[in-house]
């Protein structure tokens, strides 16, 4: 493109043309940045002038919303001076306890559901959530040592602050029943490591017993196979020698 030009230059500047064609240049390039710069003006200048009319209205509109905020401030303080009592006395108003909108997590006691009626879970949810509010616990656990005695059922359940309830359920009555307890949670778990060696204990004494059951089992059997092989042992008879007459 650039040769081009200098071409189309030299040819006019060796038929003397040359300041005209430099100078007609020079007018065509401002006459296209004229043009240029008359189109962006078109262009930016509406939204300017549109960008300007919005925050125009915006702090308007904040300005307003601002004088009604105070207006109303004035009215609710005027309120309150109105309720007040004429001899200047403030009164006292109740504030609402937090601890009745505090949620407790329950998730925990899921497996209380594998022996427990439904109602009586739903009640003993209710004196759980009852008792978290008033000592501000969010959570309740059920520890895995259990005592079963008949139809009485013994659970323990452990609180976000360290404290430890019991639960007691019967399975007849499906009566539930939670109260407070002086054990920590390391002497539970102590309690359900005891209950697990007796269990293995016991366990290994009954396999121990079965064992020797069944030996003096086969010791008898065999004794008695012997005896039955005796009997059918066939007696030899004697058989006496005739003497000879000499």
């Amino acid at each position: 493109m650039l040769r081009k030009i200098r071409r189309f230059y030299w040819k006019q500047r060796d038929r003397g043309l040359g300041r005209h064609t430099v100078m007609a240049a020079v007018g065509a390039a401002l006459f296209l940045m004229i043009i240029l710069g008359a189109v962006t003006k078109s262009v930016i200048m509406p939204k300017n002038e549109s960008r300007k009319n919005v925050v125009r209205t915006e702090t308007a509109s904040g300005t307003a919303i601002g004088a009604e905020t105070a207006s109303g401030g004035g009215v609710a303080i005027e309120g309150v001076e109105a309720s007040g009592d004429p001899d200047g006395e403030k009164t006292d108003t109740p504030i609402e306890d937090s601890r009745e909108s505090m949620s407790v997590d329950m998730t925990d006691l899921e497996p209380f559901l594998g022996f427990m009626s439904e109602t009586a879970y739903e009640e003993l949810k209710t004196q759980l959530v009852q008792i978290c509010q008033e000592r501000n616990c969010r959570s309740v656990r059920k520890l895995t040592y259990q005592q079963t005695q008949a139809f009485d059922v013994t659970s323990f359940i452990l609180l976000t602050d360290g404290s430890v309830y019991q639960c007691n359920y019967n399975l007849k009555s499906c009566q539930v029943s939670v109260f407070k307890t002086d054990y920590t949670e390391v002497q539970i778990n102590q309690m359900k490591e005891k209950q697990l060696q007796e269990e293995q204990q016991k366990l290994e004494q009954e396999q121990k017993a079965e064992k020797q059951k069944l030996q003096k089992k086969k010791v008898k059997k065999k004794k008695t196979i012997k005896k039955k092989k005796a009997k059918k042992k066939p007696v030899k008879k004697k058989v006496k020698k005739k003497r000879t007459k000499k």
